[in-house]
């Protein structure tokens, strides 16, 4: 018995070095001919329950200018509220549908109109809260080209590829993890990555199926 408790203990000290580090993932994005993915979303579900040190904003802003949605990728919490802003001299529709990405949303959906901005006048605006993760499809009735998503995401460790089609996420809790990623253009189903994160930093690369949109 003595000797039990001694291996044991011996472990449980050999895994709290691992339990207590931050760990680092870097994801590569690239499209069917090798170009970089910018805008694709990957989310880390950690089975610690752990949460990041800088809660996430309660509230952001997605802008229509220059006939498009700014950001045209948008990666929320559920509960938060997003402000819609018409900065264009004319009018656009906001309309919300729901699109693939873990959990269909419950909601059917949203639709307002914003009036074009006028000198010394506000801006046009709405809100609406986003409470359950999934996609939504951005669109405009007015200008068919327009197109934007909102994805609410299931875990708070999440972030978007840059113009490198790179997302790198520091400061993860270590241990098993499931890592999923998702992309506008992609019509492929995506599996997941089961992973273990730990001191030494993770590189995952994918490549996608499609040619992503340029805009």
């Amino acid at each position: 018995m003595t000797f039990l408790r001694h291996a044991f203990a011996t472990l449980a000290a050999a895994a709290l070095p691992l339990l207590a580090s931050a760990a680092t993932l870097q994801f590569k994005v690239t499209d069917r001919d090798g170009q970089p993915v910018p805008d694709a979303v990957v989310e880390v579900l950690s089975a610690s329950g752990a949460v990041p040190r800088q809660p996430a904003p309660p509230q952001v802003t997605i802008n229509q200018s220059r006939m498009r949605f700014v950001p045209r990728v948008t990666v929320v919490q559920p509960g938060t509220r997003v402000v819609f802003t018409n900065q264009d001299g004319f009018d656009h529709h906001v309309r919300g549908a729901p699109a693939t990405w873990g959990p269909m949303l419950e909601a059917a959906g949203f639709q307002f109109r914003l009036a074009g901005a006028t000198d010394h006048k506000p801006l046009s605006s709405s809100e609406v809260v986003f409470d359950k993760p999934g996609v939504t499809l951005l669109g405009c009735f007015l200008h068919a080209s327009m197109r934007g998503y909102v994805l609410v995401a299931e875990s708070p460790w999440v972030a978007l590829t840059g113009a490198d089609g790179v997302a790198v996420m520091d400061d993860l809790p270590a241990g098993a993890a499931v890592v999923k990623l998702w992309q506008a253009d992609e019509v492929a189903e995506m599996a997941p990555y089961s992973v273990v994160l730990g001191p030494q930093p993770l590189v995952l690369t994918r490549q996608l199926t499609v040619a992503a949109r340029r805009r």
